[in-house]
């Protein structure tokens, strides 16, 4: 029975060793078909300089994003970029190169859907204090721009910048290119850097578009009118409020106009006067932009009527108590016609100085009368046309 048993566990022993023995001849045969250790691996990136205008590449890794690499600037310093750039920094991508005598934004936003580069890179190094890099999709769609402030010597740090913003832009673009700009937005930038200073300096600028006004308008003025002989001037604080509308350059607005005119007083030997208006007016204005813009310069002219409520109140003259009693204190009403010119200011965008002159004309005229036992005596009279000038501020 122990003789029948070892004989069945060294036929098992056997079989296994058998077995191994196969696997290991497997194993040296594709071995030696591999190549010796140390030999290229096919698909490895070669190195060599540049040549201007013509791609120079190594054979990419296989199944690594194809990334093309556009240099511009000195050639010893593109070499320089090169070298840092084939560092394991881009070991993830299978590189290109090539070399463009200066920046080209119009090959920037060519299509190129159809050359199997994943994404596309120019790096301007024209300006030893700046570089400049401009990142895109396949098909010109999304942009990324960065520049990065260099010391001048393109020293190795300068080098090392290079190199990391052109990693993280090119995964920022290929993982998210929602975080990029736009093809507009990315033309918009790119100009912005290329063009001269003096050339932005001489391009024409477009004209602003003229703010809109508001229908409603609200305004204060001090007005100053010519009264009489007598009294000579009569002045006051107002109050406006207008609606109007404009079209083109030309502005009609229909306003009301409340004016306090301080008192007056009127005196002479025999009897004296105290004089309070309220000036309220009704107006129709017209206005013509003289010139375009934001806040553009107006004239024109304004035509109205209204009512003057005079209140006055007669009391003793200069010479103390005499014959005359004064009446009581009265008030009446005056129709009056109002013409002028205006010219309004802008101050800002919403803000407006104006200032009118005018004339007031009275249909019938304005008198203030002593009574006297054969009659009456016309101690005051209202010049029946009266220029003024008040000045104010709308919004």
């Amino acid at each position: 029975m122990i003789t029948k048993r070892a004989t069945v566990w060294l036929a098992v022993a056997a079989a296994v060793a058998l077995s191994a023995a196969r696997a290991l001849a497997s194993d040296g045969t594709a071995a030696a078909s591999s190549g010796a250790p140390g030999a290229p691996v096919s698909g490895a990136p070669v190195s060599g300089a540049p040549v201007s205008g013509a791609p120079v590449s190594g054979a990419p890794v296989s199944g690594a994003p194809v990334v093309e690499i556009v240099l511009t600037g000195a050639a010893d310093n593109l070499g320089a970029i090169r070298t840092a750039l084939e560092s394991e920094a881009l070991s993830a991508f299978a590189v290109r190169f090539r070399t463009a005598p200066r920046f080209n934004a119009t090959a920037l936003f060519a299509t190129r859907a159809s050359s199997g580069v994943a994404l596309s890179c120019w790096i301007d190094v024209s300006d030893l204090r700046r570089a400049v890099l401009y990142f895109m999709d396949p098909v010109a769609d999304r942009f990324l721009v960065r520049s990065i402030e260099l010391s001048g010597r393109f020293d190795e740090l300068d080098r090392e910048s290079v190199a990391q913003v052109v990693e993280l832009s090119l995964r920022s673009l290929r993982v998210d290119a929602r975080a990029s700009l736009d093809r507009e937005q990315a033309r918009a930038l790119i100009l912005r850097q290329t063009t001269p200073p003096e050339a932005l300096a001489d391009a024409p600028v477009p004209a602003a578009a003229p703010a809109r006004r508001r229908a409603l308008e609200l305004g204060a003025f001090y007005g100053v009118t010519i009264h009489s002989a007598e009294v000579g001037l009569t002045h006051g604080p107002g109050v406006r409020v207008a609606l109007g509308g404009s079209w083109g350059k030309h502005r009609l607005a229909l306003d009301t106009r409340f004016q306090y005119q301080l008192e007056r007083r009127y005196e002479e030997p025999r009897i004296g006067l105290d004089l309070r208006t309220i000036a309220l007016r009704a107006d129709a204005c017209w206005l013509y932009s003289l010139a375009t813009g934001v806040t553009p310069l107006e004239v024109g002219v304004r035509l109205g009527a209204g009512i003057d409520h005079v209140d006055a109140a007669p009391r003793p003259g200069s010479a103390g108590p005499s014959a005359f009693v004064p009446s009581a204190a009265s008030a009446s009403n005056a129709l009056v016609l109002a013409a002028g010119s205006v010219v309004k200011l802008p101050l800002s965008r919403d803000l407006r100085l104006f200032t009118e002159l005018f004339v007031e004309l009275d249909p019938a005229r304005v008198r203030y009368e002593l009574s006297l036992e054969q009659g009456t005596e016309t101690v005051l009279a209202r010049y029946r046309l009266r220029p003024g000038v008040l000045v104010g501020i709308e919004l």
